[in-house]
């Protein structure tokens, strides 16, 4: 899925997930990407569900807990969304 197809929540998450660095195998817990996100009652689930599914991110059980891990390909998505963004302001 190239970035410019993916959804605005989409784009969101994987950022979320780089932010909180949940790369490789260390994850973030789903309930601290949720707080993070302001429109986490629009589609989460559904949108993080996707992700897993086009592999741009894992899930792994913490504690007991689900958390999210950005894969090698959902790192190659995130900085192409960046490169998009820098030639917008170029």
């Amino acid at each position: 899925m190239p970035s410019d197809t993916l959804s605005v929540l989409g784009a969101r998450i994987l950022l979320t997930v780089w932010k909180l660095k949940g790369v490789g195998e260390k994850s973030v817990t789903e309930e601290a990407l949720i707080e993070e996100l302001p429109d986490r009652n629009n589609g989460f689930s559904q949108e993080l569900k996707g992700l897993q599914e086009l592999g741009f991110v894992t899930k792994i059980n913490i504690n007991g807990k689900d958390g999210v891990a950005l894969t090698p390909l959902g790192l190659a998505i995130l900085r192409q969304i960046e490169e998009d963004k820098l030639q917008e302001l170029g």
